[in-house]
């Protein structure tokens, strides 16, 4: 599956006031899992992997580089499939197999990031408001996922007349975010 979303950074106080815009439809707490190599090589390859533990059910998930992006928009390839618990390793075999891409290294967990996410469902579009938690850090991050561009902006444009955010601001994802802090506490 192709994922299509534009991504907002929020300080604590724009997140309480888009939070307290909506009746979420569900509020639920999910369980990063990250992993790479030592040396970061699917990172380099801008390759996500991790176990995302939600309602107890743990999903082997990988992220791939789709083609280019528009508009502030990030397109990625999201491939996932359900796992028996969380694995210290994951075999490069077990992750070309499901991803299809060549010469992966091994992967080690390197941590985990713990995000508190309410959604919001509209035709077209969904609205993820995360608060996420990992090494002691905590930030606040706008996600609008979408398969009508133009309902998503829609809702960025809602959003926007209600709280003063600022979508055109660079937004780093939360596993390059996770490996900064990684890295700085390595």
């Amino acid at each position: 599956m192709v994922e299509n979303e534009f991504k907002i950074m929020l300080t604590e106080e724009q997140y309480n006031a888009v939070h307290s815009m909506y009746q979420w439809d569900s509020e639920l707490e999910q369980v990063n899992s990250y992993y790479d190599s030592p040396e970061l090589l699917l990172s380099e390859r801008h390759i996500t992997c991790r176990v995302r533990t939600v309602q107890g059910r743990y999903l082997l998930q990988m992220k791939l580089p789709a083609e280019g992006q528009n508009n502030g928009a990030v397109s990625r390839i999201e491939l996932e499939r359900e796992l028996v618990g969380i694995p210290q390793k994951l075999s490069g075999a077990e992750l070309m197999e499901m991803s299809g891409a060549v010469e992966l290294p091994d992967a080690e967990l390197l941590g985990t990031l713990l995000t508190f996410r309410s959604v919001k469902r509209f035709p077209g579009a969904e609205i993820d408001l995360d608060r996420s938690e990992y090494f002691g850090k905590t930030d606040y991050e706008l996600e609008v996922e979408y398969t009508d561009e133009a309902a998503a902006k829609q809702l960025l444009a809602e959003i926007s007349a209600e709280v003063n955010i600022d979508s055109n601001v660079p937004v780093t994802g939360k596993i390059r975010r996770f490996l900064a802090e990684y890295m700085r506490q390595k």
